[in-house]
């Protein structure tokens, strides 16, 4: 009988986005760590902030750049129980002055977990007005299981906070936590780390992050051959083994469409070393923003040497509903070191590829980072 007024329009707009919101998978941002301004929603997902996604813009190189000086202090801690990594932000010292001419410094701190650089992986600080030794006292936090530490990075960076959302770099610390001892989640250990000016990588935007795949793989032996223990690429007449590779699922794949809309399944296709090709898929998930399919990848008639010297690729598509192509969401190999184009990739695929080679009969479990 009445027309809708437009401020009716625009909450019912935001209705109908928190629903979708609500709807999709919980990411690691459910942990509110830090003080934002009004959500954003872009195509039913939540973004976090205007500053969340005008700081996307600012990593790509949009932002001012002091003479880094200083040093931060903080310290990290994993709660087991809950799986949360704690990051406890201290304060800075001598910081440079963001705007020099003006004697000004408004400072905060940014974290990352690499190599996630988008908005959900962004927790960030208050900002404290008008000095260069801040003192912030928080505590930024991600839930994350413990097996997935070893294969990111923390990225801890500090800015100054302009004018009209101009922001001014002035030096980070980078942490890989592969290297770091968890071993008592009930102590912290503060420390002093000198900042340093960005590092330049312009191969990051060829390893994009994509999201993860959360697999088991084991390498199942002939029952004669229990006590096979594998030695360079020597078989010492081991027979055809079986490779098995069982896909449980992924999270934070990219969005194509509405939250909740992907219809993923997994490729799985292995190289041997005279090129030859054994190539699988799994069933297509439906409607599943965080698919779990549970397959098992079988390859037969393989054998450890051939093994050492192959590639498992692995990549995570889409299944397009009106077109003959599928859209590629993300990949991640494992295997020799040769087969790999990026060095940076190396250390994280060959090792869980050692590892079930020289564990047969028992299954490994690893989440791989998709690019």
């Amino acid at each position: 009988k009445s027309t809708p007024s437009l401020q009716q329009l625009i909450t019912g707009a935001q209705n109908d986005s928190e629903i979708l919101t609500k709807s999709s998978c919980k990411e690691e941002e459910d942990i509110t760590t830090s003080p934002t301004s009004d959500t954003v929603f872009c195509d039913g997902r939540k973004h976090g902030s205007l500053f969340s996604l005008n700081s996307t813009c600012t990593e790509s190189g949009n932002f001012g750049k002091a003479n880094v000086t200083g040093e931060i202090e903080f310290a990290l801690r994993y709660i087991f129980r809950a799986c949360i990594l704690e990051i406890c932000i201290r304060g800075c010292k001598n910081l440079a002055y963001g705007e020099e001419k003006k004697k000004k410094c408004n400072p905060y701190v940014k974290v990352y977990l690499l190599p996630d650089k988008s908005p959900r992986s962004k927790r960030k600080t208050a900002v404290k007005k008008s000095t260069v030794d801040p003192e912030f006292d928080e505590t930024l936090k991600y839930k994350i299981e413990y097996s997935q530490l070893r294969s990111r990075q923390l990225q801890i960076s500090v800015w100054h906070a302009g004018a009209l959302k101009y922001r001014v770099f002035l030096g980070e610390v980078v942490i890989p936590l592969a290297a770091w001892n968890f071993e008592e989640d009930s102590v912290q250990f503060f420390d002093w780390y000198q900042l340093k000016p960005k590092l330049e990588k312009p191969e990051d935007d060829l390893t994009q992050y994509s999201g993860e795949l959360l697999l088991s793989a084991r390498l199942l032996v002939p029952a004669q051959c229990k006590n096979f223990q594998f030695e360079g690429n020597k078989d010492r007449g081991v027979p055809n083994c079986q490779l098995q590779v069982m896909i449980f699922g992924a999270k934070n794949l990219p969005m194509l469409r509405s939250a909740g809309m992907l219809n993923s399944f997994v490729k799985g296709c292995l190289i041997l070393p005279d090129q030859a090709e054994v190539s699988q898929k799994s069933p297509v998930l439906k409607k599943e923003a965080c698919p779990e399919w549970k397959h098992l990848f079988v390859f037969d008639g393989v054998t450890p040497a051939q093994l050492q010297q192959s590639c498992l690729h692995l990549t995570v598509w889409d299944k397009s509903t009106f077109s003959s192509s599928d859209q590629f969401l993300g990949g991640a190999k494992l295997g020799a070191k040769e087969l790999f184009g990026s060095t940076d990739l190396v250390s994280h695929s060959m090792l869980p590829w050692q590892e079930v080679l020289c564990n047969p009969n028992m299954w490994m479990d690893f989440t791989l980072i998709l690019h």
